[in-house]
């Protein structure tokens, strides 16, 4: 519980004071009403870890941080707030009704992120082992790594580091271990994937719509809740300043028509903050930056399209310039590096055969999406084109921007089909998992729509039964949004942890453990139970190695790929324990989770030979010594 208390004061500290501190030096906490500073506050403080690691690794490399250094940091943040706001503290909490009713949809959201992993300690799934390293190292190192070195040869100047910056801190501040930081931190941004899409609906729609769409994407879909048992972090962490980046960069762009005199200092700093936010979208996963690209096209169409009878076309484009070229500035300690090995790695020789590689391809970008499952319930599907409808009969410039925005999104998730390797970012399955944002827009307009049509028509009876009706579904939805986990993935159990203990004191530093191994692409291994975990839990090596391998040697990972081969042929016979010998693997461990994909490593099997010889046995957990023939 101490460490609880712990991890939700630091959470608490860092995601208000970096960003409140912003605008109260530079006095734009004015220029916006109510909860929405908080909401540009909260981004900025998010936006702030990324920028400081990211610009110290790339032109102070010899400095580096620590717990004290981030504590007095956040320690000057809120010297400055209590000097710059004195006198203006009730102004920061003047919430309307309704305000109070979405700060409510925000406070119950988050305490459903955070309830659904009490039981949870570790992360989920693949994805989750590399981010609870990154974080160690991180935090170790005071800076970002460049490599995964002591756990893996694995570099990472093609890889997104921005949010190893704020879950390392959190371990710095909060005392617990990485996995406890990122799962928590993840977790927490998670639920804040609300403020974007208020924020949008507040400023550009109404504040009905903006509880509505907080109310969809916080509670009543599936999705991002449903992100924690995927251990997309880095993909939610990004999302959760999206939107906010977008209409921050739209604010801008509208400013940049205004004269300039009496508007500089508004221009200039919303311009300087819309650009950070743009740049922690990109640190924090280079692909969702693709993602909020077609928005900032769209508002660059639709501000020049404003401008253009006052013949402002030019200053449209003035402030589209600033903007860009100060996002630029802030990506580029990761842009050129990432972008290289980016290159190098789409156009370079593959591991896989020819038969492997289309396989791969197949899966991954044809892949049998279920949109009830990637997507959001059927019901909101449903309801998705109807408020569509609703919002193209009204003219409602979200909903227009969104289906604009949902297109351009489907082309990006099938740019594959053009043959162009290097326009192959991402695919449909990434793009589907976030679609809850457009979603929870289209229905959030189309409610303050339909109510602005039908409102003054009803009467207080009908009233209170919508309200009624609003409250029996958001209760149903708090249910889901607790109790949705897939609890195969969660790999590693409390059995396993006496087992990491015992590896750790009776096995030589340098041993190998084969693991129960699952491919999820051809090509593409990773481990189905806490022996997934050992690198991280017991500091020793795995045959299944990280989901990043693929950023290693050629010959580093040649060698995943044959053990990961040589451990399938042993979960149906043990000559292949000769194989896995010759590869120098020392130890088989088998989890209590075991392999959900098919018969995986049998302890009964391993007994019967001679050449495996049980050394550990507690509750399900297995690790057999391999003996050298």
């Amino acid at each position: 519980m101490l460490e609880q208390v712990r991890l939700l004061i630091v959470l608490a500290a860092m995601f208000t004071l970096p960003g409140w501190a912003m605008l109260a030096l530079s006095g734009t906490w004015r220029w916006w009403v109510g909860l929405q500073r908080w909401i540009v506050a909260l981004s900025l403080s998010i936006a702030f870890y990324p920028l400081l690691f990211y610009g110290l690794g790339a032109y102070t490399p010899f400095l580096t941080l620590g717990p004290y250094k981030m504590g007095a940091l956040l320690l000057l943040f809120a010297a400055v707030i209590v000097w710059r706001l004195r006198g203006h503290w009730k102004e920061q909490f003047n919430f309307d009704q309704k305000e109070w009713i979405a700060l409510g949809i925000f406070g119950v959201t988050l305490v459903t992120r955070l309830r659904i992993i009490q039981d949870q300690p570790y992360p989920a799934w693949s994805d989750s082992l590399h981010h609870a390293i990154l974080t160690q190292l991180t935090a170790v190192q005071g800076g970002l790594p460049v490599d995964m070195e002591p756990y893996f040869p694995v570099p990472l100047g093609q890889y997104h580091l921005g949010l190893y910056s704020i879950a390392s801190s959190v371990q710095w501040l909060a005392q617990v271990p990485a996995h406890s930081a990122l799962l928590w931190t993840a977790q927490a941004l998670n639920g804040l994937c609300v403020m974007g899409v208020y924020l949008v609906l507040d400023r550009k729609a109404g504040r009905l719509g903006a509880i509505v769409g907080a109310a969809t994407v916080g509670l009543l879909s599936h999705q991002p809740a449903f992100y924690v048992n995927w251990g997309r972090f880095t993909q939610v962490s990004s999302q959760a300043i999206l939107l906010v980046a977008w209409i921050v960069a739209w604010e801008a762009m509208s400013l940049w028509q205004r004269p300039w005199r009496e508007y500089r200092g508004r221009i200039l700093w919303t311009t300087a903050f819309a650009s950070a936010l743009i740049g922690a979208v990109f640190l924090i996963h280079f692909r969702v930056a693709a993602f909020l690209l077609p928005l900032l096209a769209l508002t660059v169409i639709l501000e020049s399209w404003k401008a253009r009878k006052r013949h402002r076309i030019g200053r449209v484009m003035l402030g589209t310039l600033a903007i860009g070229a100060l996002s630029l500035l802030f990506v580029l300690p990761a842009l050129q590096e990432a972008a290289a090995a980016y290159v190098h790695t789409t156009l370079g020789p593959s591991m896989l055969s020819d038969e492997e590689r289309v396989q791969a391809t197949a899966i991954y970008y044809g892949g049998a999406w279920n949109a009830p499952y990637h997507v959001a319930p059927t019901w909101l599907l449903v309801l998705t084109p109807i408020g569509a409808i609703v919002g193209l009969l009204r003219r409602n410039k979200i909903v227009i921007i969104c289906l604009l925005w949902a297109l351009a999104l489907l082309l990006i998730g099938n740019a594959h089909a053009l043959g162009i390797p290097l326009l192959s970012i991402t695919n449909m399955g990434a793009v589907l998992i976030m679609s809850y944002l457009p979603i929870s827009l289209t229905i959030g307009a189309a409610a303050e729509e339909l109510y602005a049509l039908l409102g003054p028509k009803l009467g207080p009876r009908s009233k209170r039964l919508l309200l009624a009706v609003a409250l029996a579904t958001l209760v149903f939805a708090l249910h889901a949004r607790i109790s949705q986990l897939e609890p195969y993935r969660f790999l590693v159990k409390s059995e396993d942890l006496k087992a990491m203990a015992w590896i750790k004191q009776n096995t030589p530093t340098d041993a190998t453990f084969a693991v129960n191994t699952y491919f999820w692409l051809p090509g593409l291994p990773h481990g189905t139970d806490a022996g997934y975990w050992i690198p991280y839990l017991a500091s020793r090596q795995t045959t299944a190695g990280v989901m990043l391998f693929g950023l290693g040697t050629s010959e580093y990972q040649s060698s995943i790929l044959e053990a990961s081969h040589a451990v399938e042929k042993l979960e149906t016979g043990t000559a292949a324990l000769d194989e896995l010998s010759a590869l120098g693997i020392d130890y088989v461990y088998i989890g209590q989770q075991g392999d959900f994909s098919g018969p995986g490593l049998d302890a009964a099997l391993l007994a019967e030979s001679d050449r495996a010889d049980p050394v550990y046995h507690d509750n399900g957990v297995w690790i057999f010594r391999i003996v050298p023939p």
